[in-house]
């Protein structure tokens, strides 16, 4: 059976996502999505700026379509890299820096989390402390 992410979980995660935005003190928007890549819950921070909430929802997104961490695509889609052009294809772009991770259980992606705000660091910073929920 595929787990499901519960609606309990994703604001669980969204509230250590929240603790660690209060720790580090970077504003920022979190967002988690189902295998679906339908969002599931959402916390844009006071003071984090307007452009973060469709890009960590779109951090989600990539993390969950491509399987992976958003920010390992950041080198392959530059000019002459093999998959140049990636981020623009599709109704929904691809958001190739860091601040995007998949949820995995069992060894299959069940959905994603994602945070844009500040620098990589902090983004992955604030992603890995909701990710730490469904472990």
């Amino acid at each position: 059976m595929v787990k499901i992410i519960t609606h309990e979980e994703a604001l669980s995660a969204i509230a250590a996502g929240a603790a660690k935005v209060r720790e580090i003190k970077q504003p920022s928007s979190l967002a988690i999505v189902d295998m679906g890549g339908n969002l599931l819950a959402f916390l844009r921070v006071d003071d984090a700026a307007l452009s973060t909430v469709e890009i960590a929802q779109n951090k989600a997104w990539t993390a969950l379509a491509l399987r992976s961490p958003s920010g390992q695509w950041m080198e392959p889609v530059q000019p002459n890299g093999p998959l140049y052009g990636l981020e623009s294809v599709g109704a929904r772009p691809f958001v190739v820096f860091g601040g995007g991770l998949p949820i995995v259980h069992d060894g299959k992606v069940v959905g994603a989390v994602g945070v844009s705000g500040g620098p990589v660091d902090d983004d992955l910073t604030i992603a890995e402390a909701m990710l730490s929920v469904f472990k």
